[in-house]
């Protein structure tokens, strides 16, 4: 197996740049541009700022919307 050569600290500082350049460039304009471009996804992210949801959180109970989101999946998801 082949050592690779010890890169310089400015090399891998660029690189680490560059790559939290990527990952901002990809969450604060990709993503919102994706969202904007297709119709659904809009509707999606209005629905949810007009709730007050915040989807990164990870486990909600006061918000109304999760119960009825239950009880439609349900009502869909039943096989008779």
């Amino acid at each position: 197996m082949e050592s690779t050569p010890n890169k310089s600290l400015s090399h891998r500082l660029r690189n680490f740049i560059a790559a939290c350049a990527a990952v901002l460039f990809f969450v604060f304009v990709f993503l919102p541009f994706l969202t904007s471009s297709f119709d659904i996804l809009g509707r999606m992210s209005a629905y949810l700022d007009e709730n007050g949801i915040d989807p990164s959180r990870y486990f909600y109970t006061d918000v109304e919307q999760v119960s009825e989101a239950e009880q439609y999946l349900e009502s869909v998801l039943k096989t008779d």
